[in-house]
């Protein structure tokens, strides 16, 4: 079964493809579905996941069951991304960790992409789960940015993605889904939380 919708894949194909990157890792591969994506673009794509089952052999040769604390990359990858991952850490000193630790993986790009807390069809999804996602974080594209900005690394841009998925939770007109930042892997000079 497919978790990502098939425009998001797309959309988040297209936009990988814009930053002319020749590698990249996600961190949190899930279902595996965008770096599969990726590897058809012609990106050499791999992914490490602490707790992922392969669906077949050939995702052996890139996707990795290892958590990203333990990760040791063998090169730098041009863009390390996760995509629903940030919105588990509750506190800011655990995202500020995730995003130093996959800032040491990259050369030149962080992506960063969570559920967008102006999305009201995914908001009324939420409120009548029981599922675990419901405790998950949400952003918007500011407070995503912030984060990063927080951490030492420079935001080149943030917005809004997955404008189809909302249809998946509700009929009702919505913002996009999911809310992403795209940050230098260079750090900045690091900001203290006010």
């Amino acid at each position: 079964m497919s978790f990502n919708c098939p425009y998001f894949i797309d959309e988040f194909t297209q936009f990988v493809q814009s930053l002319k990157v020749k590698t990249a890792l996600e961190v949190g591969y899930g279902s595996g579905e965008l770096v599969e994506a990726l590897h058809q673009a012609g990106i050499e794509a791999e992914g490490i996941d602490k707790s992922t089952e392969l669906s077949n052999n050939k995702q052996a040769e890139y996707l990795y069951n290892v958590p990203w604390e333990d990760f040791i990359p063998t090169k730098k990858y041009d863009l390390v991304y996760s995509s629903g991952v940030i919105e588990h850490y509750l506190f800011s000193s655990e995202m500020n960790e995730f995003l130093k630790k996959i800032t040491s993986f990259s050369k030149k790009y962080i992506l960063t992409i969570a559920p967008n807390k102006n999305c009201i069809a995914y908001m009324n999804a939420k409120a009548k789960t029981t599922a675990p996602w419901k405790d998950e974080l949400d952003f918007t594209p500011e407070s995503l940015a912030t984060i990063h900005d927080l951490a030492g690394l420079t935001v080149k841009q943030s917005g809004a993605m997955a404008a189809e998925w909302p249809r998946r939770f509700g009929p009702e007109p919505s913002e996009p889904y999911l809310v992403y930042c795209l940050a230098a892997a260079s750090k900045a000079t690091p900001k203290t939380a006010k």
